[in-house]
C-alpha cells in the first residue's frame, strides 16, 4: 500500500458501507460478502469509550488498579431520503440473503445486527471507489440500532438519522489487515468496503428518485410530503379549523387534512420530526466479557413533534375533570383522545405510528413585536409502534 498522502479529510474522500445482517457470510446459501453502500450520507461520526472502574485498598492512596470494561462504540449518520433504502430499513433488514425484513414491526427490527464500514480514499481523487486508493478502513462489527429520528422540515431536505452502538471496532489498511482483521471472532476478514453498480468509481451517482423509473422529486423536500395520503393528527386541523368541535367530526383516513376541493391544506405545517431510543441494555454471562445480547427496553417509546403557524390558537383544553366533550366516550374524564398518525412521502417512504398516538404537550408562542408568526408545537407519544416503509417497495 502507498503512504498515506492526505492533508485531510473531508466529505468527497469518505464513503460509508454495511452488511447486514452482522453475520451474513454465513447464513446457509448466502455467499455476498461485500457490503452494500450507503447513498446520500451527509455525516458519519464513531466514538469509543473504554468504561473503567477503579479499586482502591486499604493502606494506600494510590489507585488498586484500574480496571477496563466492555468497550462502547457509538457510530452516528445522517443521510437525505432520496429514494435510496432508509438506513433504519438497511441495517435491521434481518438474516438471508434477500436483505428484505421479515415486517416492519419495531420489535422485529430492534433484534437485529450488521456491520458499518467507513473508508478514507486518497483525498486528491474525484471520486472515491477502485481507481483512488483506500488510505485506512475502519470496521465496527455487530451493531445495534439505538436510535432513529426523521425531520420533515419546511425549510432544507428531509434527513434521516441513526445511531448504532457496539462492543467491536478495528482500524485497518492493507499492511494491518492480517494482523488485525480477526481480532475478535465477530469480525468478517475478508469484508472489504467495495461498490455497487450505481456509484463504482463513476462520479455519476444521482439521488435514487432522479433515475430511470423512479422520478420522485429527487432528494424529498416540503413539496413532496404527500398530504393526500398522510393521516395527521386531528387536534392539529381542530387548531388550524376551529370548526370542527371534535375529533369524531374530523377524518381519520387518508389525506385528512388536505382539501382536494380547494387543492389547499387546512392546518399550516412547518415541520414533522419522528423519533425513538432503543436504550440498548446488555445482558452478560458468567465466562464472558461482552454480552450475549443488547437487547432493546421495551416499552420503547416513539414521539413525533409537529410544528403549525397558528391562525386560531391551538384550541386544545386543559380541564381538571376533562373535556365535557369527551363525556359518554371512551376517553370521558380525559382531555385528549388517541390519535392516528401517518405520513408519506412522493417516493413512497411511509411512517406509520398507528392509532394510538396521544398528545403529551402544546406549546404555543412566537408572534412577537418583531414580526415574526405565532406557532405551535404539538408533542405526540405513542409505544412500540413505529412500522417504517422504505421507499420503491420491495428493498428493505
Amino acid at each position: 500500500m502507498a503512504i498515506p498522502n492526505n492533508n485531510r479529510i473531508f466529505y468527497a474522500c469518505q464513503a460509508v458501507g454495511f452488511q447486514a445482517p452482522h453475520d451474513r457470510v454465513t447464513v446457509p446459501g448466502a455467499t455476498d460478502s461485500a457490503c452494500d453502500i450507503l447513498h446520500g450520507v451527509q455525516s458519519v461520526g464513531v466514538t469509543t469509550n473504554f468504561n473503567l472502574e477503579q479499586a482502591f485498598e486499604l493502606g494506600q492512596i494510590q489507585i488498586y488498579e484500574n480496571i477496563e470494561g466492555l468497550p462502547e462504540v457509538e457510530v452516528t449518520l445522517e443521510k437525505v431520503l432520496d429514494g435510496y433504502p432508509l438506513m433504519y430499513t438497511s441495517l435491521t433488514c434481518g438474516a438471508g440473503s434477500a436483505k428484505i425484513a421479515a415486517n416492519n414491526s419495531l420489535v422485529n427490527r430492534s433484534a437485529e445486527r450488521s456491520n458499518i464500514f467507513l473508508g478514507i480514499y486518497d483525498a486528491s481523487a474525484d471520486v472515491v471507489g477502485a481507481g483512488s486508493g483506500i488510505q485506512a478502513q475502519v470496521f465496527i462489527s455487530g451493531a445495534y440500532i439505538n436510535s432513529v429520528s426523521y425531520t420533515l422540515p419546511v425549510d432544507g431536505n428531509c434527513t434521516e438519522s441513526v445511531t448504532l452502538v457496539a462492543n467491536d471496532k478495528t482500524w485497518s489498511n492493507t499492511a494491518v489487515d492480517a494482523a488485525y482483521g480477526t481480532a475478535s471472532p465477530l469480525v468478517n476478514a475478508t469484508a472489504k468496503l467495495t461498490f455497487d453498480s450505481n456509484s463504482d468509481n463513476k462520479g455519476d451517482d444521482l439521488p435514487k428518485n432522479n433515475q430511470t423509473g423512479y422520478f420522485n422529486g429527487g432528494i424529498q423536500r416540503r413539496e413532496n410530503i404527500k398530504m393526500g395520503s398522510c393521516i395527521i393528527p386531528a387536534s392539529v386541523i381542530r387548531a388550524a379549523d376551529a370548526d370542527h368541535p371534535s375529533a369524531g367530526t374530523i377524518s381519520t383516513s387518508s389525506g385528512n387534512n388536505y382539501n382536494v376541493l380547494t387543492q389547499q391544506n387546512t392546518a399550516h405545517i412547518q415541520s414533522i420530526t419522528i423519533s425513538s431510543d432503543f436504550g440498548r441494555e446488555d445482558i452478560n454471562e458468567l465466562g464472558k466479557k461482552t454480552p450475549y445480547f443488547r437487547a432493546a427496553n421495551f416499552p420503547i417509546e416513539v414521539s413525533c413533534e409537529i410544528e403549525v403557524i397558528s391562525t386560531e390558537g391551538d384550541w386544545v383544553q386543559a380541564y381538571e375533570a376533562g373535556d365535557s366533550a369527551n363525556i359518554g366516550t371512551a376517553n370521558e374524564g380525559n382531555n385528549t383522545p388517541e390519535e392516528t398518525i401517518k405520513i408519506v412521502l412522493d417516493d413512497g417512504t411511509t411512517f406509520d405510528l398507528g392509532s394510538k398516538n396521544r398528545l403529551s404537550s402544546v406549546s404555543y408562542g412566537g408572534g412577537d413585536a418583531g414580526g415574526g408568526n405565532a406557532t405551535m408545537t404539538f408533542s405526540y407519544t405513542t409505544f412500540n409502534d413505529l412500522a417504517v416503509t422504505p421507499p420503491n417497495t420491495g428493498t428493505r
